[in-house]
């Protein structure tokens, strides 16, 4: 059962997929659910309104949940001055969950360079993962941090997160299984040092803590993986290292793999996930929650999301396209602004044209979710 925190009720279910209900803080949070990325505690070049304004959501339900970074708030403001402020919710104005991101794969990214080998810089290794933490040096000014399993649940709380994600190795993609069970076993390692670590202090913290399934490609790590961690399953689980190089494929069968064997009475969070195409099949395969800085990524660099892929509207053949960006979408703002018109804006270099696409990309993933889960109440799938 999950804690008196969190609780998650399944309203239907067809085959391995479920529409449920996350209830936390006061805050009711339908699923499956995509989650907008606002790792610096901003969704990029919008405002946090813009995604729960019936004005662009037309018939669609707001958004309830999104996600920071605990990496990227540690480094810059800093913990302390969100804690000062009131917690990342209030500090930019959202009513709804966040969910932060324990800054593990930042840091992975950050360890890397071109050729996935450790990244240097002039005073050595950017990255050092050893038994008691992470040491690493800041992106920002080259200043050298240690966060340990137990700091990254401190920093977590500070910063007032709702779902809480437990610091865990990541391996890169294509790594041999030597690599994913010694990066596994580490992850099981802290998992049961954060765990003891917030049972401890779970009555002051605000938020719930999730443990992350590792094990790369190798399906008995992944068994191992889920074995360890199921009894840190309180409130949630998610599955980690799916989207860090592996090829559709092998992340399709990581997924079903994992769906069929995960806990069935908490919500499953399936981590990095933002194409269409990944998101329907996971859920599918009975995941519940998403995130993914694909959308808006795109979106400022020109391109929109559509039921045939993406397409890039700098493109010349958009110039004279008077045709709305999604005809038959359910939010207004898809179905108002013009192909034409954010062609125009994208060679005139107006940031307006990311912003527009940011916001369709975030809401066609919504949308899509939020149709598939009503097929799975109504029993069409």
């Amino acid at each position: 059962m999950t804690s008196s925190k969190l609780q998650y009720t399944i309203q239907a279910q067809s085959g391995q997929a479920r529409a449920g209900v996350i209830s936390l803080n006061g805050v009711e949070v339908k699923t499956p659910v995509f989650m907008p990325v606002g790792t610096k505690a901003t969704i990029k070049g919008l405002f946090l309104d813009m995604i729960r304004n019936p004005d662009y959501l037309g018939e669609l339900e707001t958004m309830n949940l999104m996600l920071a970074n605990t990496f990227h708030l540690y480094l810059r403001p800093g913990e302390d001055l969100v804690y000062q402020a009131g917690g990342v919710q209030k500090m930019m104005n959202w009513p709804g969950l966040v969910l932060t991101d324990s800054g593990g794969f930042q840091v992975f990214s950050l360890g890397l360079n071109k050729s996935g080998t450790g990244a240097m810089n002039k005073k050595g290794p950017m990255v050092s993962i050893k038994e008691d933490g992470i040491k690493f040096k800041s992106p920002i000014d080259g200043s050298t941090h240690f966060m340990s399993p137990e700091s990254c649940v401190d920093i977590q709380s500070k910063l007032g997160s709702d779902i809480m994600m437990m610091l865990d190795v990541c391996s890169p993609g294509g790594s041999d299984d030597r690599t994913y069970k010694k990066h596994m076993d580490m992850t099981h390692r802290w998992a049961k040092r954060q765990f003891e670590y917030y049972n401890q202090k779970s009555q002051d913290i605000r938020g719930v803590l999730f443990p992350i399934v590792q094990g790369g490609t190798n399906f008995d790590l992944r068994q191992e993986s889920l074995d360890f961690l199921m009894p840190f399953a309180m409130d949630g689980i998610a599955v980690g290292g799916v989207s860090v190089g592996e090829s559709r494929e092998q992340v399709q069968s990581i997924t079903k793999f994992c769906g069929e064997r995960l806990p069935t009475h908490v919500p499953r969070y399936l981590m990095g996930i933002g194409d269409w195409e990944t998101i329907r099949y996971a859920i599918l395969s009975g995941f519940d929650m998403f995130d993914c800085v694909m959308p808006t990524r795109l979106g400022r660099h020109g391109m929109a999301y559509t039921n045939d892929g993406y397409v890039h509207l700098s493109n010349t053949r958009f110039r004279n396209d008077h045709t709305p960006l999604w005809a038959e979408a359910k939010n207004n703002l898809s179905r108002t602004y013009t192909k034409a018109y954010i062609h125009h804006l994208l060679r005139e270099k107006e940031a307006l044209g990311g912003s527009i696409l940011s916001l369709h990309n975030i809401f066609f993933l919504h949308e899509k979710v939020s149709d598939l889960r009503e097929d799975i109440i109504h029993g069409r799938v």
